[in-house]
């Protein structure tokens, strides 16, 4: 497994769009770490009646050491604020907390390289991406299924986009590529190397 951060999850759309379609796995066959802030782990699974919540907690549980549900200060100000006052809502605090996680992980460790897994197709405008160092780039969840596609890890990322357009998903934005090259060949260059080093076992 790498030593680069790996995949953050910026929001919960990638995780929902991915859970629609039950291609959930997706996201730990490139053998990267997959780091979830805990406020967008929440936003997705404190409803379990809701579309994938119920399987985005066992994939979690299934997959614990390559996944991680990573702990924020944006979410424990989140629970206190809520205890106090039930109607207070999430909404813009899972952005926060990945701003927070990656914030922390680059004090760790000056040198990481990281990708930013995001659905939203103005990720590239937002003011936290924009001051991004340049080893952390952005990918959408459409580029991981057509790299992963591309290196004969599934069959048809079409095929899952379909999936999860039939759950009510809008996945158009997803089918083409989004324009950030740097993203997919870190991507794709890691995919190589494991490809290699398999076929040297």
């Amino acid at each position: 497994m790498t030593s680069r951060l790996g995949l953050l999850v910026t929001d919960a759309s990638p995780l929902i769009t991915l859970a629609a379609a039950d291609a959930l796995e997706c996201l730990t066959l490139p053998g990267l770490r997959v780091l979830i802030p805990d406020m967008v782990y929440f936003e997705v699974t404190q409803d379990l009646a809701r579309t994938g919540a119920e399987d985005i907690v066992q994939w979690a549980r299934r997959h614990a050491g390559q996944v991680e549900i990573v702990v924020t200060s944006v979410f424990v100000e989140f629970q206190v604020l809520r205890a106090a006052d039930p109607r207070t809502r999430s909404r813009g605090r899972g952005e926060q907390s990945a701003v927070e996680l990656l914030g922390v992980e680059i004090d760790r460790d000056p040198n990481l390289e990281a990708v930013l897994l995001y659905e939203d197709n103005d990720i590239r405008a937002r003011r936290f991406v924009r001051g991004l160092p340049e080893r952390v780039t952005a990918l959408s969840t459409g580029d991981l299924l057509h790299e992963l596609q591309a290196a004969g890890l599934i069959q048809s990322s079409d095929h899952i986009l379909d999936n999860a357009a039939a759950k009510e998903r809008n996945v158009s934005q997803q089918r083409q590529p989004s324009g950030d090259e740097a993203a997919r060949q870190i991507l794709r260059q890691h995919l190589e190397r494991d490809r290699l080093d398999i076929s040297k076992e």
